[in-house]
C-alpha cells in the first residue's frame, strides 16, 4: 500500500500533468498543429473566383500593401528558389543559396492591364547605401508604409541578410537584421534611403509598422535568432514587439516571456496598426490576435485577445478598417510547403476580423470592452488555388483579394462574384 507521502506525490504529478495538457499540449495539438480540424474545400465558397498569377517577378511575395490613393499594390518578393534556402524566420539559413540581388520591390497597377494580359508592374529600385554592412540590397520580409503627403510615402522594411565575412556559419549567427526606411515619390521607379535602424532590441524582425514622425514598432518573431530555445518557442513562447523612436534607442514595448507561459507571445508575426489606433499582433502558433493600446512612452498594454483558432500570419486593414489575415489550417503541411513549395502544398484560410460597431473600446471597471466578429471568407483544403498564403489585402473599391506567399512562385487574385 502506498504511503501518504507517495499518494500526495502521485496526486501532484497527475494534477500537474492534467494542467500541462489542458493549457499547453491540448492547444498545441488542436490549434497549432490542427489535429482533428475540419478543413473546407474552396468549392464551398462561391462568393469569389480565384486564380493564380504567375510571373517571374512575382515569386515569394511575403508581404503586400495597397495604396488606395494611387491604386497601386506594392509587393516585396524574394524569389522562390532563394526563399527555399534563406528564410531566417523559419531557420532556413543556407546563405550560399540566397539570391545575391536580394528581394525585389514591385509596384503593381491594380486598375490597368498590361499587354501581357496581366496588371502592369514596375520595379522600385532602392538607392543609397543601407543595411548593417552598407550593401545596396534588401532581404525584405514584412514591410509597411506611411503616407507623408500627396506625393510622398515612407516605406519601412524588415531586412534580414546574412552576415558577410563572418568567421561563423549562418546556422550559428542567424541574420544581420535591421529595419530600413526609404522615401518614395508616387509614380517613380526609385526610392531613396533615409536611415538604417540596427539595435540589440531588433534581432528577428518580421514586420515594422510606422507610427508617426519616424517612430515605428516591429515584431521580433522569435526570442532568439538560432538555437534550442527557438525550437521550443511553440510551447514556452518567445518574441516580442520593439518600439523605436524617431531618434534615440529602440527598446522592448512588450514584456519578456514570464512564468505563466500562456501569456507569452508565441511567434508574433506581421503586426499592424488599425484605423482605431490599436496595435494588432497575430500569432503563428496559438491562433490569436493580441490587441494592444499604444502608450505615450511607446510601450504596449494588452487590452484584448481575438481568438481565431488557427496559426496566423501577416494582418492587414482595409479601407473600412476591417482586418484581413491568412491562416494555416494544417501547420505541418505549411512547414513542408515553405521548405519545398514546388512539391508540397500548403492549405490556406482567409479570415476577416471586424470591430463590432458601437464597441468603442471604452474602459469599464478598469478594463477595455472590445468586441470583434471573426468570419472565415475562404479556405482551400487541397490548395487548388490558395497555397502558402502569408498576406491578404482587400481592395474595398473593386472587392478583390490580393494574396502573396513567403515561398510560392505566384500571387493569387480573387474576384468577387456578383
Amino acid at each position: 500500500m502506498p504511503s501518504a507521502g507517495q499518494i500526495v506525490y502521485y496526486s501532484a504529478v497527475v494534477a500537474w500533468s492534467a494542467a500541462i495538457y489542458q493549457f499547453l499540449i491540448k492547444d498545441l495539438l488542436s490549434v497549432s498543429l490542427g489535429l482533428g480540424r475540419v478543413i473546407q474545400s474552396i468549392d464551398e465558397f462561391p462568393g469569389y473566383s480565384c486564380s493564380r498569377i504567375q510571373h517571374p517577378q512575382l515569386e515569394a511575395c511575403e508581404d503586400l500593401w495597397l495604396d488606395e490613393r494611387d491604386r497601386t499594390l506594392y509587393a516585396a518578393c524574394g524569389g522562390t528558389q532563394s526563399r527555399m534556402a534563406w528564410n531566417p524566420s523559419i531557420s532556413l539559413l543556407n546563405a550560399s543559396g540566397r539570391r545575391i540581388s536580394g528581394s525585389e520591390f514591385l509596384a503593381i497597377d491594380v486598375d490597368s492591364f498590361g499587354t501581357n494580359g496581366f496588371f502592369s508592374l514596375r520595379t522600385i529600385t532602392p538607392t543609397g547605401s543601407f543595411g548593417a554592412t552598407g550593401e545596396p540590397t534588401l532581404d525584405a520580409l514584412g514591410f509597411s508604409a506611411e503616407t507623408i503627403d500627396d506625393q510622398t510615402i515612407h516605406f519601412y522594411f524588415a531586412n534580414v541578410p546574412p552576415y558577410h565575412g563572418s568567421l561563423f556559419p549562418a546556422s550559428q549567427t542567424g541574420a544581420n537584421a535591421s529595419v530600413e526606411v526609404f522615401e518614395f515619390k508616387r509614380g517613380n521607379t526609385e526610392m531613396s534611403h533615409l536611415r538604417t535602424v540596427q539595435s540589440p532590441a531588433i534581432w528577428s524582425p518580421n514586420r515594422p509598422v510606422a507610427l508617426s514622425d519616424g517612430a515605428f514598432l516591429v515584431t521580433n518573431d522569435h526570442g532568439a535568432k538560432v538555437g534550442w530555445r527557438k525550437q521550443l518557442e511553440p510551447l514556452i513562447g518567445g518574441g516580442n514587439v520593439a518600439y523605436c523612436p524617431a531618434s534615440g534607442s529602440c527598446r522592448a514595448a512588450t514584456p519578456p516571456p514570464g512564468l505563466d507561459i500562456r501569456k507569452s507571445l508565441k511567434f508574433p508575426n506581421g503586426l499592424t496598426r488599425g484605423h482605431d489606433g490599436l496595435i494588432y499582433v497575430p500569432s503563428s502558433v496559438d491562433g490569436t490576435v493580441a490587441v494592444f493600446a499604444l502608450q505615450p512612452d511607446g510601450s504596449l498594454t494588452r487590452v484584448h485577445t481575438v481568438r481565431v483558432g488557427m496559426p496566423l500570419d501577416n494582418i492587414s486593414p482595409d479601407a473600412r478598417g476591417d482586418l484581413w489575415v491568412p491562416g494555416f489550417p494544417d501547420s505541418r503541411q505549411t512547414m513542408k510547403g515553405l521548405e519545398n513549395p514546388y512539391e508540397e502544398v500548403s492549405p490556406a484560410t482567409v479570415w476577416r476580423i471586424k470591430r463590432e460597431r458601437g464597441a468603442e473600446g471604452e474602459v469599464r471597471n478598469a478594463e477595455y470592452v472590445l468586441e470583434y466578429e471573426v468570419e472565415k471568407v475562404l479556405e482551400d483544403r487541397e490548395a487548388k488555388v490558395l497555397d502558402g498564403v502569408t498576406t491578404v489585402v482587400h481592395d474595398v473599391k473593386s472587392g478583390r483579394l490580393f494574396m502573396g506567399g513567403a515561398a510560392v512562385p505566384f500571387m493569387v487574385v480573387c474576384e468577387p462574384r456578383v
